[in-house]
């Protein structure tokens, strides 16, 4: 009974989405609305009304915003479940199976490692404050950062890595998105306009477009370490861990 009613419950979801798709403009067309006027209107006058030369950045940091800081405050529910689930990394407590592989480390790798892992961060850091000028951002170099946390952790162990990023420096900025949002929107309110606004009213020109670059450049900061440290800390919960420390070898 209860199988039934899954399977009638998904068929009806099935339909209904069947029926909004189908009431779509075709894709493609070139009569939809961001064709005629939607995209027109962000390549001409979005570096002009967002303050930022890279259309993308202008449409993700301005023009959506508000979607911008829900995508941010997801990924960090993401991160609350995960851990909510799994709980944090035992450092010192615990070992995972790759830490007690008979194979030993390779020497070529680690160093390899070593050399490229500064390398990627310092080509994410060039993404995340390029972000409004050049194609990149945030949510890009928050990846890379994170790929590289990744990397580290296959070339040292999960223990190294942990020692390496402990608990205490990353839970602080897990959150430094979403609080970067916030503080970018009360601004606006402070200022006497709306939330997540960029332009404030009673100032000069360029103490407004100051003001706006310097919001744009939090939040790309702000949703590029804090992605980084949440794909990591998400990687270090996963990560299974065996209940013992490393026993030499009987044999």
């Amino acid at each position: 009974m209860r199988k039934a009613i899954m399977l009638l419950a998904l068929a009806g979801i099935g339909v209904m989405l069947i029926y909004a798709v189908g009431e779509m403009p075709p894709m493609g067309d070139s009569g939809n609305p961001d064709k005629t006027h939607v995209a027109p209107r962000y390549l001409e006058h979005g570096e002009e009304e967002a303050g930022a030369s890279n259309v993308v950045t202008a449409v993700i940091l301005n023009y959506r915003g508000y979607d911008t800081m829900g995508e941010v405050a997801v990924i960090f529910c993401a991160l609350c479940a995960v851990v909510a689930v799994l709980g944090r990394e035992k450092t010192g407590l615990s070992r995972t199976h790759m830490d007690v592989s008979r194979v030993k480390a390779s020497v070529v790798v680690r160093t390899t490692v070593r050399f490229l892992v500064p390398v990627i961060i310092f080509f994410a850091i060039y993404i995340i404050l390029h972000g409004e000028e050049t194609p990149g951002g945030g949510f890009q170099g928050g990846a890379i950062i994170g790929a590289s946390i990744i990397l580290f952790t296959l070339a040292f162990g999960l223990p190294e890595s942990t020692r390496k990023i402990p608990l205490k420096s990353r839970v602080p900025l897990e959150s430094f998105a979403v609080i970067a949002f916030l503080a970018a929107g009360f601004t606006g309110i402070l200022f006497g306009a709306n939330f997540l606004t960029y332009i404030m009213p009673g100032l000069s020109e360029h103490a407004a477009e100051t003001i706006r670059q310097v919001m744009m450049m939090v939040i790309e900061i702000g949703i590029g370490f804090a992605g980084g440290i949440i794909f990591t800390s998400i990687m270090f919960a996963m990560i299974r861990e065996d209940k013992y420390e490393l026993q030499p070898d009987s044999s």
